[in-house]
């Protein structure tokens, strides 16, 4: 009974100790349950599938932002993947998507998870959030030739608010009306492609829930829907894309997706669009039933271009 009660005063001291920690290095804005999921749940993806190496290619006020490697024990692939999380350039974790660099590292090709600052966590807006991707990718090609990296095959991609970021490297001009032209390819898992949308009236059925977010995340743009949106900067030329979809998602309505993809190809662009019957968002994370599929989709595409 004894050795009973000191295990469960153990167990409860570091209980209060975890909690104490949480309160204390949560961010004024996040909520307490965001915050307790950034460290607790994302924190133990870290350990699930660690990286080969995590290197810092920025410091912003104290923040040490880091790119974490995959790197395959033989490359089969001269291409590298730099992927960036999603969550509505708010919160979420590059630990999200160590699972995905793991398993594209296997097959003999380098991936690449970002670090970008988010609002909920760092107090950030949209341009933030780009402007960090973009530091990202070119840390990646100033350092290409340290870090073992063919700097002509770099294909960039992300999920959701990720998508959104890859998309803007290769189509969005920067502060000084420059765009970068030699990125080998577009990977986008449910993209948020037309941000343009997020200016109009919400409409009256959607849930509290998602309206909430969307008021929070209109605040995030400063009014630069437009000028932050992938689907106003359609050119020709941009590099191949492949996109993957649920026909059922409601955060970003497959018709959106639709519509890029038909004025990408109508530019003379090269998109493979893959739609998922009954899938909503996130439907391609490695813990959903559709990731196999996603997964092999994803590297064939690599391994093409």
């Amino acid at each position: 009974m004894k050795i009973f009660f000191t295990i469960l005063l153990v167990f409860i001291t570091l209980i209060i100790l975890l909690f104490s920690y949480l309160f204390l290095t949560k961010p004024p804005r996040m909520p307490f349950i965001g915050h307790f999921f950034d460290k607790v749940g994302y924190g133990s993806l870290y350990y699930l599938d660690k990286p080969d190496k995590s290197l810092i290619y920025s410091k912003k006020n104290n923040i040490n932002l880091k790119l974490h490697f995959f790197e395959p024990s033989q490359k089969k692939s001269k291409s590298t993947l730099l992927l960036f999380h999603g969550g509505a350039w708010a919160f979420g974790s590059s630990y999200s998507l160590f699972k995905i660099c793991k398993d594209i590292s296997d097959q003999g090709i380098t991936c690449i998870s970002a670090d970008y600052r988010i609002a909920l966590k760092h107090n950030t807006k949209v341009k933030d959030s780009m402007d960090d991707a973009r530091e990202a990718y070119q840390w990646i090609i100033s350092n290409a030739k340290i870090l073992d990296i063919d700097k002509e095959n770099i294909i960039v991609g992300g999920g959701s608010s990720g998508g959104q970021l890859a998309a803007s490297l290769a189509m969005i001009p920067d502060d000084n009306n420059q765009i970068i032209e030699r990125i080998k390819g577009l990977v986008l898992l449910n993209p948020a492609l037309n941000t343009s949308l997020l200016d109009r009236e919400i409409p009256e059925n959607i849930e509290e829930r998602r309206k909430k977010l969307w008021l929070f995340v209109k605040k995030l743009f400063d009014d630069n829907f437009e000028k932050f949106s992938p689907s106003n900067y359609i050119r020709e030329g941009l590099p191949p894309s492949i996109i993957f979809h649920g026909k059922l998602d409601k955060t970003i309505p497959i018709e959106i997706i639709e519509k890029f993809s038909n004025d990408m190809i109508d530019k003379g662009n090269v998109v493979k669009f893959l739609k998922w019957d009954n899938k909503g968002h996130q439907f391609y994370r490695w813990d959903k039933k559709a990731y196999p599929e996603v997964i092999s989709e994803l590297i064939k595409f690599i391994k093409e271009n």
